[in-house]
């Protein structure tokens, strides 16, 4: 069942002007899925696949905002017996790949796509998108909202499609930064050469902010229900995702 496992992992201006500001991450991105596959006449499988990295982001000030370049120093994935499927091309990080993109009022305002790819890179992706969310920086302890975030990717294994509904409150104050806690609910849609994927996700968010620059650290789990079609075959594959994003010293 390649297609839920390869996709629930899920340029700036060069003149600078500032010395570029340095953040340290430990990231660990979990993801496990049950495919039903009664409908090809198989038993129900199930993979778990968990990817850990450590990652340096440096900020530095350029007109109009920041450009943000992320390097992945060092990163592994077990996914068990499901990698044996996948060659070393998919399961590998390639050597020195980046993240490189502009930032803008604390936002990713161009292209993340990283400079190569593979499973795991796919599934710090995703993580490292996290690093810049800014729930609304003028609200105060005990303010709650409620907003919505699309996040289309394109890359050479498919399309995706994420839409989040966040119920914020800001719960206190830590070190400068709020503490932030969310209830969430939406839709994926994924399409890919080998099939098609729709359906449900659920989850909670935990944030706590700096007061200038990406996030302290994080913590998210997610509930997914999604149906695949593979033809004129559908099948239902259930999961969950949780990641940690944590600060190295």
């Amino acid at each position: 069942m390649l297609l839920p496992m390869l996709f629930t992992l899920f340029t700036a201006p060069p003149a600078t002007i500032a010395p570029a500001d340095s953040f340290r991450y430990r990231i660990v991105s979990t993801a496990v899925q049950e495919v039903d596959a009664s409908a090809l006449g198989q038993p129900s499988q199930t993979v778990t696949i968990t990817t850990t990295a450590l990652i340096t982001l440096r900020l530095t000030d350029s007109a109009g905002g920041q450009v943000a370049h992320i390097t992945v120093d060092s990163a592994g994935m077990d996914g068990g017996e499901a990698m044996a499927m996948l060659g070393p091309e998919m399961t590998d990080v390639p050597p020195g790949v980046f993240f490189h993109f502009f930032v803008k009022d604390g936002k990713p305002a161009s292209d993340m796509t990283p400079s190569a790819t593979s499973v795991p890179v796919l599934s710090l992706a995703a993580a490292i998108a996290t690093l810049f969310t800014v729930p609304k920086p003028s609200a105060k302890v005990g303010d709650i909202w409620t907003d919505t975030t699309v996040v289309d990717t394109a890359v050479a294994q498919g399309n995706s499609k994420v839409t989040t509904i966040s119920k914020w409150k800001v719960s206190g104050m830590e070190a400068g930064g709020r503490v932030l806690d969310a209830d969430q609910t939406g839709t994926m849609e994924i399409e890919t050469p080998m099939g098609k994927m729709s359906g449900t996700t659920s989850g909670k968010q935990h944030l706590v902010t700096r007061a200038r620059g990406p996030l302290v650290r994080m913590n998210s789990d997610t509930i997914t229900d999604m149906v695949m079609m593979m033809g004129t075959t559908q099948l239902t594959v259930k999961g969950t995702a949780k990641i940690t994003i944590d600060p190295i010293p």
